[in-house]
């Protein structure tokens, strides 16, 4: 097992094997690190996606699909199976329009963007569009952003935010009724990030997709479910 530079000499990858068949991609914040309980079960390539872990910042704002485009050439052949975790688990998909892989297994990822109607007057969107006719300065948007924006917000930089807004915007529900592989979903009963409402409607639109919902896991599930996980996956 070595931890190593890929071709790109800016994005780190742990790697097991000359011909991984499972390839690792962890969530926002995180690092490969989120896999050590799990990737060993396998022939494996877990990567710490640029701007998170030891791997490089870009620098500039890339969506979940310019992420996987870019992972793309990174992603050995013999790759047959992709594992996301939350935001690893968008690009996943993303990358599953690139290349057919064997299977997916999708932890806690937010694939469909839930609109919250309570939300669409807030005091916030009140702002940008007052922003958009110069009535208030970007310095003042971005100070609201920062004090009212998530956790994840809050601790990136600019380039990183922008990066984020991106992929919380980033709703799949077209793309997933046309993942031609084999797709399974695990979301945690109790995950408060990512409900299980999405699992449950992931679940009707992608053609060949299984759900398991873990009872009494929440978003980070990786450590505490990665026997049930390592079952899922070598199915």
């Amino acid at each position: 097992m070595a931890f190593k530079v890929l071709s790109d000499d800016i994005t780190f990858a742990n790697v097991n094997s000359d011909n991984p068949k499972v390839c690792f991609l962890h969530g926002w914040g995180m690092s490969g690190k989120d896999f050590s309980k799990i990737e060993t079960s396998f022939e494996f390539i877990t990567i710490d996606i640029p701007g998170f872990g030891k791997s490089v910042p870009f620098n500039k704002s890339l969506s979940p699909k310019k992420y996987a485009e870019y992972l793309y050439s990174l992603i050995p052949e013999s790759v047959e199976v992709i594992v996301g975790h939350s935001f690893g688990g968008r690009i996943a998909v993303h990358l599953s329009q690139l290349r057919e892989f064997k299977k997916l297994v999708l932890i806690a990822s937010p694939l469909i963007k839930k609109n919250n109607p309570k939300k669409l007057f807030s005091i916030y969107k009140t702002y940008k569009a007052l922003n958009k006719i110069n009535l208030i300065s970007d310095a003042f948007l971005d100070e609201l952003k920062n004090k009212y924006g998530s956790e994840d917000y809050r601790n990136a930089n600019k380039i990183m935010k922008n990066t984020l807004v991106m992929a919380v915007n980033d709703d799949l529900s077209s793309i997933l009724p046309n993942i031609k592989s084999r797709v399974n979903l695990i979301y945690g009963e109790d995950d408060l990030v990512v409900p299980i409402k999405v699992g449950i409607d992931s679940n009707q639109i992608i053609p060949n997709s299984e759900l398991t919902i873990i009872r009494d896991e929440g978003h980070n599930m990786l450590r505490s479910s990665s026997e049930k996980i390592i079952e899922i996956i070598k199915k």
